[in-house]
């Protein structure tokens, strides 16, 4: 039943995927517009912001859609390319009130192993365009009586920040990393009519640092719960849960869930699976969406998305086009109701 405002209106939520790079390029864009608990002031939040070219995109989306030029809060989850480069558009063109990201080079760490010189860029830019920046924000800081941040600590975050300037295991993860992207390649997602089962259902060895670095999110209205996670990977996604329950904000599995890292084969497992979504066959229901390019058709993982779908949630890759998940938000003239993804075969 729709939760109504304090003036009569209908509390909302939509979160929605921006599409990022051509072909098999794929890349972070998100947007949250939500009435901010105990109010009737609308939010609007970017996470992430693709690869340059994105940033026109969610420029005119905001402002077609939520009729507005102001960005209450910018997060930056993680400064890899495909979601820090769309940002510096963003600020450029609408009005952002806060930027949070996380800079290595206040802790000494100045090199482009850890994207230093892409931080401070955007950092100058947002400064010059008088968006406040905040690089302290780490597990437990709060935004809007709705969004916490799950993730990383502060420790874990100087711990990814020194695992990143290791450059052997850097190196030696981002191969493992990019030789499944090369192997699945030739492996087009296949459906099947039946549950292929879970099986050992691992992380391959996990991501890179500068995922696990990624800022984690929760995000709860009235009610209603999405989790939002960048690329983390398993260690990342585990202490946020920890973040979780020691703050006492995960009280339900979530409605919506941010497949992290595309539906890579690197970033879940059974455990984490089971912590942040509910074990198999639960009685838990929820979305969960996936960035992935257009013709990037071996994404998500078949191992990944069933994993989801066993636990309730429908998988929904973005494949080019904008998707979006919403409670008690404005129908869109024009927009169609999404297929999920039915099981998928296990290469």
């Amino acid at each position: 039943m729709p939760t109504i405002g304090e003036d009569g209106s209908t509390v909302m939520i939509e979160i929605e995927f921006i599409p990022v790079g051509e072909e098999t390029n794929t890349g972070d864009a998100l947007l949250c517009h939500f009435t901010q608990p105990g109010t009737t002031t609308e939010r609007v939040v970017v996470i992430d912001g693709g690869f340059v070219t994105t940033s026109d995109a969610i420029v005119s989306h905001i402002e077609q859609y939520y009729g507005t030029s102001r960005v209450d809060l910018m997060v930056c989850t993680h400064p890899d390319a495909d979601h820090i480069n769309g940002l510096t558009g963003v600020i450029e063109a609408l009005d952002v009130m806060t930027l949070v990201i996380h800079r290595p080079s206040e802790h000494g760490y100045t090199s482009d192993d850890v994207a230093a010189s892409a931080v401070n860029d955007l950092i100058k830019v947002a400064e010059n365009n008088g968006t406040q920046v905040i690089t302290d924000a780490y597990a437990g800081s709060t935004f809007f009586d709705a969004i916490t941040i799950l993730g990383p600590t502060k420790a874990f975050y100087l711990e990814q920040l020194e695992a990143q300037m290791k450059k052997t295991g850097v190196r030696a993860a981002a191969g493992r990393v990019l030789g499944g992207l090369l192997e699945a390649m030739s492996k087009a997602l296949r459906s099947r009519t039946t549950d292929p089962g879970e099986g050992d259902f691992t992380d391959n060895g996990g991501t890179t640092p500068r995922n696990n670095s990624s800022i984690v999110l929760d995000v709860q209205v009235e009610g209603y719960r999405a989790i939002l996670t960048g690329d983390a990977g398993v260690p990342a996604l585990i202490a946020a849960d920890d973040t979780a329950s020691s703050l006492g904000v995960n009280g339900s599995y979530p409605d919506f869930f941010d497949v992290p890292h595309h539906g890579s084969r690197h970033n879940l497992n059974t455990d984490t699976a089971n912590r942040l979504l509910g074990p198999i066959g639960g009685q838990q229901t929820g979305t969960a969406f996936v960035s992935v390019g257009k013709k990037a058709e071996d994404f998500p993982r078949s191992e990944v998305a069933n994993a989801l779908k066993r636990r309730g949630y429908s998988v929904s890759p973005t494949r080019g086009q904008t998707i979006r998940w919403s409670r008690n938000a404005p129908a869109r003239l024009g927009w169609v109701t999404l297929t999920p993804l039915g099981w998928l075969e296990v290469d």
